[in-house]
């Protein structure tokens, strides 16, 4: 990890954008999934947690790379 620049503001940055909303989706759709166990809810299940995983952490990469890891010229 010191190969990576500004390591612990990157862990919190992803924490906070990615690993909280996954877990929030998938506490929610656990529920719905465990309330009526059909096909289509479990693939609306996994498509919401990896759509929210894959959303946030563009988002949360965006974030690093144009204000955390600054290059300077």
């Amino acid at each position: 990890m010191d190969n990576i620049p500004h390591f612990h503001w990157l862990f919190l940055l992803y924490l906070v954008l990615v690993a909280a909303p996954v877990m929030i989706v998938h506490s929610f759709m656990k529920k719905r999934v465990l309330a009526n166990k059909t096909i289509t809810n479990l693939l609306i299940y996994f498509v919401s947690v990896a759509g929210i995983a894959f959303i946030m952490h563009f988002i949360a990469m965006w974030l690093y790379f144009e204000f955390i890891f600054t290059v300077t010229r």
